[in-house]
């Protein structure tokens, strides 16, 4: 053979072999281009079958719509109750297999969940939670438990069945069911036995592990305990969340010149009142500072000096903090401060030089302005505004040495340009200098007035302390509360035109608000209803709802 021929031969079958080789890494890669894959994963089926009896362990092959990414695997699959040996799970692209182990209970149903953690390989995450189920006797149980979680966050709900009477450290250990809400916070427990069971809803992180409730965002529900009927259904348990008050601390100091500064407390405080605060510098001199409350943020208060602090290490004590959630608390933290003349020039910080307002029923709102550092003198001249080149008289009010807000003397008018002037020589900062212009100006459009209107209706049938809520369905949003008279109606006027939700409320300590519960100790929420449908408020106009049914309570 002629060594052109065998140089032929070689090229064409390395030719071959690269043609098979792209042909197959064409076949396994995922297509390029185009729209991103956003399809959730499927569970297709089980074998054996979801629903098999006399099920004696063994392997259990679970199919999927498609490859499922390997780490998200062994995280997503609870098996209740817990066996021991503990079921093994093995991954094969498109399968999941449970190795469960022989020595499984007697007439015992087998439930396995498989939540959201679980992703395909684009990560895209499994819609909903899945569960099959799985009886070593000749039934299977078909109890179910419902409900749904509300709130801005991702929850899931956990489940205990009570063998013996309450306690409400089982809440505490790890639940033996677990089921991941959907976007819209519907969960769903099946294949339960008869009994009781409590349930709590925790943030979707803390899925399936004890509960620690100083850490963990959660809810309880409206009863202690539910109680299932052999294939029976207990549906539409309603669970809000929030984290635990946390002992008060102050958590920083921001002090920001050589007389001011800012403490932040790890919590709002409403009517705040210090007793005894004082700073001791580095020098031991004791100063007692003025506390002002934030106009915004209602865990933050400014502190002012009359004189100086000496540079170095500083103590801020206060012995008594009360507040409306607060009573005989106290604080102390240190704090370093370093001296640095402030030579920068005064700036007014909110709002923007062009701003705009709706006006509300009684002319405002009020408009608040913020300064870059505490203002320790004016007078009466400082400001000016003015409409249409007349000049109008103004209402100010200073909530704390940096801020204030104004509204005009007879209020705003509708469809109006304003313009407020600032004269720099007429305020005097706690240090550094003046605005670096003359004048400082804001430009206000009032524009349409906000449109009023109400709502009302019926209820069905109610607890005696039900209690109305209708919230704004806005980012700002504002809620408004109403009883229920005699006749099981409600009204409620003076509602900004918008979209609301509705809730009912067991205001059951007549608090006007809804209580939720807490865990140790054991206090069940309040129960509550929230309406499927939004409602839209117009302005003058008087909604009425018509009569509403309730469902749960």
């Amino acid at each position: 053979m002629s060594r052109s021929i065998i140089t032929k031969t070689i090229l064409l079958i390395c030719s071959i072999y690269a043609v098979l080789f792209l042909t197959t890494c064409a076949a396994i890669a995922p297509p390029s281009g185009g729209p991103d894959d956003v399809t959730p994963p499927k569970f297709i089926s089980s074998s054996p079958e979801s629903g098999s009896t006399q099920f004696k362990g063994g392997k259990v092959k679970l199919l999927f719509s498609e490859y499922l990414e390997e780490k998200s695997v062994s995280g997503s699959i609870i098996v209740s109750p817990v066996t021991n040996p503990a079921v093994e799970v093995k991954y094969e692209d498109d399968e999941v297999h449970l190795i469960f182990p022989t020595n499984l209970l007697k007439d015992q149903t087998y439930i396995v969940s498989i939540n959201r953690n679980l992703k395909d390989e684009r990560k895209v995450a499994l819609e909903q939670t899945i569960q099959i189920a799985f009886s070593t006797g000749d039934l299977i149980e078909e109890g179910n438990i419902s409900g749904r979680i509300f709130g801005d966050e991702k929850y899931v709900a956990h489940l205990w069945k009570i063998n013996e009477s309450f306690n409400d450290s089982i809440l505490l250990s790890r639940p033996l069911y677990v089921s991941e809400a959907d976007d819209n916070g519907f969960f769903s427990f099946n294949f339960l036995s008869k009994g009781n069971y409590s349930i709590i809803a925790v943030e979707r992180s803390a899925s399936g592990l004890p509960l620690v409730p100083s850490r963990m965002l959660y809810g309880t529900s409206p009863k202690k305990t539910y109680f299932l009927e052999s294939n029976g259904t207990v549906k539409s348990i309603p669970l809000m969340t929030k984290r635990e008050t946390q002992p008060l601390k102050l958590s920083f100091v921001e002090w920001k010149g050589a007389r001011w500064g800012w403490i932040h407390f790890n919590q709002a405080l409403t009517s705040a009142v210090f007793e005894n605060a004082t700073l001791t510098d580095s020098y031991s001199k004791i100063l007692k500072p003025k506390i002002f409350p934030d106009i915004e943020n209602k865990a933050k208060f400014l502190l002012m000096l009359d004189d100086t602090l000496s540079e170095g290490k500083v103590e801020l004590k206060i012995d008594v903090i009360k507040s409306k959630s607060f009573v005989n608390e106290s604080a102390n933290i240190n704090f370093r401060y370093s001296l640095k003349p402030d030579t920068l020039n005064l700036l007014l910080e909110d709002p923007s030089p062009v701003s705009t307002i709706n006006m509300d029923n009684n002319f405002g709102p009020r408009v608040p302005f913020i300064f870059s550092r505490p203002i320790t003198s004016t007078d009466d001249y400082a400001f000016q505004l003015i409409a249409d080149s007349d000049t109008v008289d103004l209402n100010v009010d200073w909530i704390n040495p940096i801020s204030f807000s104004f509204i005009p003397n007879n209020g705003w008018q509708e469809k109006t340009n304003y313009r407020i002037n600032i004269f720099g020589n007429k305020l005097t900062p706690i240090e550094g200098k003046s605005f670096k212009d003359s004048i400082t100006y804001v430009d206000i459009s009032s524009q349409k007035k906000i449109g009023y209107g109400a709502l009302m209706g019926t209820l069905d049938e109610f607890p005696e302390s039900m209690l109305i809520e209708l919230k704004q369905t806005s980012d700002e949003a504002k809620s408004f509360f109403s009883n229920v008279n005699s006749n099981n109606e409600f009204y409620i006027k003076n509602l900004p035109e918008g979209k609301y939700q509705l809730i009912m409320i067991e205001d059951l300590d007549k608090n006007n608000v809804f209580t939720y519960g807490t865990i140790q100790p054991f206090k069940r929420s309040e129960w509550f209803y929230v309406h499927p449908d939004t409602f839209e408020v117009r302005a003058n106009w008087d909604i009425d709802v018509g009569q509403i049914s309730m469902e749960g309570n």
